[in-house]
């Protein structure tokens, strides 16, 4: 269906699609700025989406 490279970049435009959705519900930059529990909260969003990058990619490997 989708060749080895297509199906990394799928999972790449994925990953970065849903942090941009979490970072817009989020607010607008200065409320994040402004706000401590905010910062942690995309901080750990941002942990996240790495880790499923690299499990992703771990997983790219097996196909």
């Amino acid at each position: 269906m989708f060749d080895k490279f297509t199906i990394l970049l799928i999972i790449l435009v994925l990953l970065l699609i849903f942090y941009f959705v979490i970072r817009l519900g989020a607010g607008k930059k200065q409320d994040i700025e402004n706000s401590k529990g905010l910062t942690n909260y995309l901080f750990g969003v941002r942990i996240l989406i790495i880790i499923l990058a690299v499990v992703g990619l771990i997983l790219w490997f097996f196909i």
